[in-house]
């Protein structure tokens, strides 16, 4: 028998209740897109199915390509000639999170990265991960200015 007890002692630090919730959900979602794909595969055929699943992970990598390369460009301009801007950074870690998303097999899986792409979303998105992972954005920022700074002065 499982002992509760003994069971949360072992899970006591926030993070792996945090880690745990959220593999939880995602294996709630896997089964979930199951379901829904047994369920259409019935109605329209397994191989129009296949065919709409192969689409959305296709279309998930090429949107994702063009839009974390395009969040990768303002990241390295903020860098290297604006000022600290916390925001790209967290529409940089949202978008990565959305490229996740998109880019898994899964019709719960897009809808969901199509939902962080909004961009209140994609920045409170950000904004989350980077307080449960304890990023400090402007330590990033300045390592990030250093690199280039050094990258320049040995190629030149």
């Amino acid at each position: 028998m499982l002992n509760f007890r003994l069971l949360n002692i072992l899970i006591r630090p926030r993070f792996i209740r945090i880690y745990l919730g959220i593999i939880a959900t995602l294996g709630a979602g896997v089964l979930l897109d199951i379901i829904l794909f047994l369920k259409l595969s019935l109605m329209i055929g397994p191989w129009v199915t296949m065919t709409i699943l192969a689409a959305n992970t296709a279309g998930g990598i090429f949107i994702m390509y063009h839009l974390v390369e395009k969040r990768n460009k303002q990241l390295i301009t903020s860098v290297d000639y604006g000022p600290f801007d916390q925001d790209i950074f967290y529409r940089y870690l949202g978008s990565l999170t959305a490229s996740l998303f998109m880019i898994t097999p899964g019709l719960l899986n897009s809808l969901f990265g199509a939902l962080v792409l909004i961009p209140p979303m994609n920045i409170r998105t950000g904004r989350y991960l980077a307080g449960i992972l304890g990023i400090d954005w402007q330590e990033a920022h300045e390592f990030l200015r250093l690199e280039r700074i050094a990258d320049e002065s040995n190629s030149g």
